[in-house]
């Protein structure tokens, strides 16, 4: 190996690509879920392509140039249409900034009829995950702890070393109690 590599920052995640063979229905619930629509998309090609790629969607989410983070949809030829019978993506994260951001999402994607699968207080973070129309899991999440090294510090609690995925939650109630005025530090307690 050559060349000096102390001085290079970590990558960032910038692109997760989504291969479907459901295009349209899987761009809309994407547009739905991020309440955004996607910045390019490219219909199919007219000609045959190089590539399997037939038509592509990109979704711009957080991230300041160079660090830009996307979600591609891509039309890919020869994909089977069985959810979690391929191989490939298990799950992707989605961050939101804050509880209220999070469970503002939570209230708009249930207006529209789309509920998560998994409901969970990670003890470092809380999380929904949804499962799109070809079974991927989008886990749309928000950190629990306001400072990082609140954040840093609970995977050495007895808490998380017990029980690393930590407990599962309903939503509702979750939220509900959090609106009611239970703080946020009280909420995500997870006993050891």
């Amino acid at each position: 190996m050559s060349g000096n590599t102390e001085n290079i920052s970590a990558p960032s995640i910038s692109e997760v690509v989504l291969k479907t063979s459901r295009f349209d229905e899987m761009k809309d619930w994407y547009t739905v879920t991020l309440d955004m629509e996607p910045f390019f998309i490219r219909e199919r090609p007219k000609e045959p392509s190089w590539t399997k790629s037939q038509q592509i969607a990109f979704f711009k989410l957080y991230g300041v140039y160079p660090y830009a983070q996307m979600l591609g949809v891509f039309e890919v030829d020869g994909t089977k249409k069985r959810a979690n019978e391929d191989p490939g993506l298990h799950h992707f994260q989605l961050a939101h900034g804050n509880f209220d951001e999070l469970f503002m999402r939570y209230d708009r994607l249930k207006e529209r009829g789309i509920m998560p699968i998994q409901k969970w207080n990670h003890g470092v973070m809380t999380s929904f995950y949804y499962e799109d129309p070809d079974g991927n899991q989008a886990e749309m999440t928000c950190m629990n702890f306001a400072k990082e090294e609140d954040f840093r510090a609970y995977f050495e609690t007895d808490a998380y070393k017990n029980n690393i995925s930590g407990i599962p939650i309903d939503p509702d109630d979750y939220i509900s109690r959090y609106r009611a005025g239970t703080s946020q530090e009280e909420l995500v307690k997870i006993s050891s």
